[in-house]
């Protein structure tokens, strides 16, 4: 679908509704979509439809959940009041947060209607998973194009300078320094980031680190490089495939659910990894059983926790997985430490995804 298209499904989307105003007066319905629970960049939808709102007043409670899923959707009712807030998943069933209850409309069309606009506002806010070979050819040595954080907001200008197997980047000016520091909390960090790249009409799915290092050439108060990668893109010296900037790829392109789901055991824990050194909550609930995800304090409290050795699985079937790791873990306001700990997976059926049971890492 050519971005064209969805400006003119989402104009149309707010526009049509209104035709029964004449009628009845419809409370405002905002569709919004975002990278992550916590992200302040989002894309939205305002919509007046007395359809949808008598919809949404009548939406069946079908049970209490011990936890919210992740999703990328959400609708916000104006109750006049107050503004009522749902979380939406794929399949339709709506999350009230503040109850912890899921409902679902009484009528199916109600969320086939729905599901287009959110269609169009995803595609309006997420970027395309572009091949690194394909990515390599539309940003050349020395090609200048902006950069869209998805959590922030933010954006600067940066050039790819070099890099084989990936794109070393610079800053253009002292700005978009400024800016890219902002980004990172004004401190320069590994952590990697789901980011737009932005250049002649297309939008990419990439993931940067924030960490100067290597040599730079621009006068933009920036110590260095840093890197972007992209689909299939490698590291420069192991040639392999750096997992956590994969995984923020994949949420900047709005798939980061489908990209957990078909990850190995192995990875998950990898993924654990990632969830702890990036405070990243959304990444822990999606990898573990629910009810056993790990705790917001946790989060904060672990500031690295790096694998150094994966060990044969002691337990491995079809069904149920055991996995010992090594790791180097480093805590707030302790020593780092080195510690072996064995983790355990399990998934319902041959084919569905693997999921981790709680295992306590410390």
């Amino acid at each position: 679908m050519t971005r064209l298209l969805v400006s003119v499904l989402l104009f149309m989307a707010i526009m049509m509704p209104h035709s029964a105003l004449a009628k009845e007066e419809a409370a405002p319905i905002m569709l919004v979509v975002k990278s992550s629970s916590d992200a302040v960049h989002q894309t939205e939808l305002e919509i007046r439809s007395s359809l949808v709102n008598r919809a949404l007043q009548n939406i069946k409670p079908i049970q209490k959940v011990q936890e919210i899923p992740f999703s990328t959707r959400s609708i916000l009712v104006d109750q006049g009041y107050r503004v009522q807030a749902f979380s939406i998943d794929e399949r339709g069933y709506l999350y009230d947060p503040s109850t912890m209850t899921k409902y679902q409309f009484e009528k199916e069309e109600i969320w086939k209607k729905l599901s287009t606009f959110f269609n169009g506002l995803e595609e309006k806010h997420f970027g395309e998973l572009m091949e690194w070979e394909e990515v390599d050819k539309l940003i050349p040595r020395y090609t200048s194009f902006t950069i869209l954080d998805l959590e922030t907001g933010l954006s600067f200008r940066g050039q790819r300078r070099a890099g084989a197997n990936h794109a070393d980047v610079q800053p253009l000016t002292l700005e978009d320094t400024k800016i890219m520091k902002e980004i990172y909390g004004g401190k320069w960090s590994w952590a990697r980031r789901a980011i737009l790249i932005q250049h002649d009409g297309r939008e990419i799915a990439a993931s940067m680190h924030g960490m100067p290092h290597g040599g730079g050439a621009l006068a933009n108060g920036f110590p260095g490089h840093f890197c972007i990668h992209f689909a299939g893109s490698v590291t420069h010296k192991t040639k392999n495939l750096d997992l956590s900037h994969q995984v923020m790829i994949h949420k900047a392109a709005g798939l980061v659910v489908p990209f957990v789901k078909q990850q190995t055991p192995e990875n998950i824990v990898h993924l654990l990894a990632t969830a702890y050194n990036h405070n990243d909550s959304d990444l822990a609930k999606l990898i573990h059983i629910p009810k056993t995800d790990i705790r917001t304090e946790e989060l904060k409290q672990i500031e690295i926790m790096r694998i150094t050795k994966e060990h044969t699985p002691s337990l491995d079937n079809l069904l149920y997985r055991e996995i010992p790791f090594t790791y180097r873990l480093s805590e707030r306001g302790k020593k780092e430490r080195e510690l072996t700990t064995t983790f355990r997976l399990q998934r319902e059926s041959p084919l569905s995804e693997w999921r981790m049971i709680r295992t306590a890492i410390n």
